[in-house]
């Protein structure tokens, strides 16, 4: 279970980078210094966006099948 709610997490993660990167730079400024980097959200946005995304797509099936009977 905690792999899909991970999952799901990078999803929501990959398409703010997508989609919404205004999200994103606003969630930057709150963990610049911890997460972050500028040049990755400005420069990279969309390689990160696609990162997350496939990761998401890894946590939600490992997560699914170790729910799933059988």
């Amino acid at each position: 279970m905690t792999k899909v709610g991970i999952g799901v997490f990078f999803l929501f993660l990959g398409l703010g980078y997508l989609y919404r990167p205004g999200l994103i730079q606003r969630m930057n400024e709150f963990l610049r210094e911890q997460l972050f980097n500028d040049a990755r959200i400005s420069l990279e946005r969309r390689k990160w966006g696609i990162f997350f995304l496939l990761l998401s797509l890894l946590f939600i099936y490992m997560g699914w099948q170790s729910i799933r009977p059988g």
